[in-house]
């Protein structure tokens, strides 16, 4: 097995991220060639992280910065070869990382598929707060509504 190695994401990381959002259900909708959008917003190199196995892209995870203390998880995605080895859950504690640093002191999560609810819960404490609908068929396309997850830091 290689080494799995976390940094920050980079310009050139776009063609691969993107090929694994979409076995997912979770390519982005890109106005332009030159900035890929994922469901609400870009994946940001400041925001964004990616997981590597030697130079290839195995897992992404970001999120954003709402203000007033909160932070939002965006995409976490693994390719399927790489689950089940602790990417996700060091793609998670990154990205929790990186928003203490900016002074979130909770998140919100929104998910559909009830093992990452489960999986979000049970590994790092969230509490599911209520649902919301949908804007896209994004992730499960058969699900119209998120579940809505909170985690205080």
């Amino acid at each position: 097995m290689s080494a799995i190695v976390l940094r920050k994401l980079r310009p050139e990381d776009l063609p691969e991220v993107v090929a694994l959002l979409a076995h997912w259900n979770m390519a982005p909708v890109a106005p332009d060639a030159e900035r890929p959008v994922v469901e609400r917003t870009a994946l940001e190199p400041d925001t964004a992280f990616v997981a590597l196995a030697g130079d290839k892209v195995v897992g992404v995870g970001s999120f954003w910065l709402r203000g007033d203390g909160w932070g939002e998880t965006a995409v976490l995605a693994v390719h399927p070869d790489w689950q089940r080895r602790g990417i996700g859950r060091r793609l998670q504690a990154a990205r929790v990382e990186e928003m203490q640093r900016h002074g979130v002191t909770r998140v919100r999560t929104e998910a559909d598929r009830p093992e990452a609810i489960d999986w979000y819960c049970r590994r790092f404490g969230y509490r599911v707060k209520g649902t919301a609908p949908k804007k896209h068929a994004f992730s499960l396309a058969d699900v119209d509504r998120w579940s809505v997850l909170e985690l205080e830091l």
